[in-house]
């Protein structure tokens, strides 16, 4: 291609043909006959024309909307799913584990691709399904916690941060992990067993734990493969009612219950320097954000011990 700069270039970037007449100047300065011009495919972004060359690379940089040229190829985003380039319209989901970078995807995959059932985003397209039918993107499974060991290691972390929160702890619910679909029938079996139970709203979202009291014994039952942030702010979660499981009074307002146990949370995440995770339930309007963000301003107002004696049903 003839080097001169736009102003002065007489001749086609493209053909080399000189100019005349009309002709087509994109904004990086280069200049197209009127023939290349009407003829050629162009980059979907920048709208110059594509020449013969340049048409097997933007085939392959080629978007949901259209072909891209080597420039606008190199600053587009990628989407996360597919990793194909995003011309157009893109989704964002919001993220329970901070990315390094904001995670983008294509229509495309937003409309048609499985999702993860921990986030929400469109996974990947060699994605398989986990052994109960569940899927995890690319972030959440860097930090799935596998295995009973360790998941236990986990609860030990956070059995030592509700000890820290509440004083000397009782004594430690017995822990299951199960699967998603166990943790279903758990609960179908539970609140149709004991329908005098706490008058806690049944959840139509996700539940990932659950706390049951029997016969006067304790259990926390924990949803396996969950990323670890997740896993500690759930379990902090279900040891928060197991806790409040001595004080029956306090348990029957569903928001007190659901906020207290979401203050452990909220606690034992900060403290293990996931901030950012713990913020997210300050935002959710249910039972658990309200319940959450009036048990902090308890405690901004006059201290922990406030929050420890509403969760126990002392004060009002």
């Amino acid at each position: 291609m003839p080097q001169e700069s736009a102003a002065a270039s007489r001749f086609c970037h493209l053909c080399g043909q000189p100019l005349t007449g009309h002709y087509f100047r994109n904004k990086r300065g280069l200049v197209f006959c009127a023939s290349c011009s009407a003829s050629r495919q162009r980059c979907v972004l920048c709208a110059t024309p594509l020449g013969e060359a340049d048409l097997a690379q933007a085939r392959h940089n080629a978007t949901e909307d259209g072909m891209l040229c080597r420039q606008c190829a190199r600053t587009t985003p990628r989407c996360a799913a597919c990793h194909r380039h995003i011309a157009g319209t893109f989704y964002t989901f919001e993220e329970l584990l901070p990315p390094a970078a904001i995670r983008r995807f294509c229509a495309a995959c937003a409309r048609s691709r499985p999702r993860c059932d921990i986030c929400r985003a469109p996974v990947a397209q060699d994605t398989a399904a986990l052994d109960d039918g569940q899927y995890r993107c690319a972030l959440c499974a860097e930090q799935m916690v596998l295995g009973e060991p360790a998941v236990r290691t986990v609860y030990e972390q956070a059995l030592a941060a509700l000890g820290r929160l509440v004083g000397a702890p009782p004594a430690p619910p017995r822990l299951e992990v199960v699967s998603r679909l166990q943790m279903g029938e758990l609960r179908r079996r539970h609140e149709r067993d004991v329908p005098t139970g706490p008058a806690i709203p049944a959840a139509s979202h996700h539940v990932l734990g659950y706390f049951v009291r029997t016969h006067g014994a304790n259990t926390i039952y924990v949803e396996r493969g969950l990323p670890h942030s997740l896993l500690l702010g759930t379990l902090a979660h279900e040891l928060g009612h197991a806790w409040q499981a001595a004080y029956p009074a306090a348990e029957r307002d569903p928001v007190l219950a659901e906020g207290f146990a979401e203050w452990i949370a909220h606690h034992t995440l900060v403290a293990s320097g996931l901030r950012p995770v713990a913020a997210r339930a300050t935002r959710r309007d249910d039972v658990y954000g309200r319940g959450l963000r009036q048990l902090l301003e308890v405690e901004r107002r006059a201290g922990s011990e406030a929050v420890l004696a509403l969760a126990r049903g002392e004060a009002k």
